[in-house]
């Protein structure tokens, strides 16, 4: 991998011919572990042949923070027959962003860090202020700071894993994470990207004060409570959406659902996207995209404003994509088709694990003919819990079957 591996969380993976095989290679290494210490860890953890051999059945790999933590989970986890199932990336939006989101990353990652670097370049001017924001742990709610870095980071995630060597089929992008997968998908380049989220930026004087709520509810079981100006913003699942509209009329609108006993949660997000309120911003959107080349994609990209997979002609039209901003999320249309239609383990390469929880609750997740697994943790932390996350993700990425190793 590319972090220093002499440091912890380590990355300790194995694969084996046989189950006999298999015990004898993990008491090999819990022994290890156990006698040689840090060190022992360390020079595990930088066997990076050992994440490249695919022609081995039987796959194993934990993360570790302490060599007797490393030895005892390598005892308790038996090697799988990897299910080779493609990986596909979930791209996550705003309401997922947290201080300090992935900055755990930045400086121990190469892949990751170049990307986030290059990024801040292009956006222009306002680039270091986001640096410094970022890595000062400041609040990302509002949009001119969390748009831009989400898509950066989702970009960088997508970057660090594909210098391993994963190569995803398939993206789903949640709102702005939809503009990110649009990139890992070929449609426009990172700075092309960096670019637009700038110039969006400056546009966001032009949205409305109001917000999105959160709702545990069908979109019909709340069709006949919003008041004028509210409507369904997000469809997450049969019973998970998001109302977005002006202040008054979603406040309006959140007392009149308590009252009726629905369950809501105010969003972290002061813009009501998804709503016709977002129309002016959107015709901004689109006079900034059509000086884009925009192409077609080179890896399935589903989309959650159509709920299904994109076409040449779609990716190509700046309005498709500066739209978005105005017309409701399809998150679970979307998931729905891409599940139906392929087989695959889905990786959340973002920060928060809401896409996760929501895949996870999709029946072809539930009967295991697909998975899902996140690839940073669910809020702010130290700078382990993010490496210790990615490095989960790459643990599972290879024990589905993939090599996981420095990219040629």
């Amino acid at each position: 991998m590319d972090a220093d591996p002499s440091r912890p969380p380590w990355l300790i993976a194995w694969a084996a011919e046989t189950p006999e095989a298999d015990g004898r290679i993990r008491a090999e290494i819990a022994a290890r572990l156990r006698g040689g210490g840090a060190r022992a860890a360390a020079e595990l953890a930088a066997r990076r042949d050992a994440l490249c051999r695919p022609e081995l059945p039987l796959r194993g790999a934990v993360v570790a923070r302490t060599p007797e933590e490393g030895a005892r989970a390598v005892e308790r986890a038996a090697a799988a027959r990897g299910r080779r199932r493609p990986v596909a990336l979930l791209l996550p939006g705003h309401g997922s962003q947290h201080p300090r989101m992935a900055a755990g990353l930045y400086g121990a990652e190469p892949a990751f860090t170049t990307a986030m670097d290059d990024f801040f370049r292009a956006y222009g001017s306002g680039g270091e202020r986001l640096r410094r924001e970022w890595l000062s742990g400041l609040p990302l709610d509002a949009p001119e700071t969390g748009q831009p870095l989400l898509y950066a980071v989702g970009v960088a995630m997508a970057a660090q894993l594909r210098s391993w060597g994963v190569r995803p089929q398939a993206l789903v992008g949640h709102s702005i994470g939809e503009f990110a997968a649009a990139t890992e998908a070929g449609v426009l380049t990172p700075a092309q990207g960096a670019w637009a989220l700038s110039r969006r930026a400056d546009a966001y004087a032009l949205a409305p004060e109001g917000s999105l709520l959160a709702v545990a509810a069908s979109a019909g079981e709340v069709s006949g409570l919003m008041s004028p100006g509210v409507v369904v913003g997000v469809v997450n699942g049969p019973q998970a959406v998001m109302l977005a509209g002006p202040r008054i009329p979603l406040e309006e609108t959140e007392k009149r659902l308590r009252d009726e006993g629905f369950g809501c949660v105010q969003a972290r997000i002061p813009v009501p996207f998804h709503s016709p309120a977002m129309e002016p911003l959107a015709r901004s959107v689109r006079a900034d995209l059509e000086r884009i080349p925009l192409r077609a994609p080179r890896t399935a990209l589903y989309s959650t404003r159509t709920g299904r997979a994109v076409d040449s002609g779609q990716t190509r039209d700046p309005g498709f994509w500066a739209e978005q901003v105005a017309l409701p999320v399809l998150f679970d249309d979307a998931l729905a088709r891409l599940l139906s239609e392929r087989r695959v383990l889905l990786v959340e390469a973002g920060p928060g694990r809401a896409l996760t929880t929501l895949a996870r609750r999709r029946p072809e997740v539930l009967d295991g003919r697909s998975a899902a697994v996140h690839a940073l943790p669910g809020r702010e932390g130290p700078a382990e819990a993010d490496r210790a996350a990615l490095l989960g993700a790459a643990a599972r990425i290879w024990t589905e079957g993939h090599a996981v190793g420095p990219s040629d």
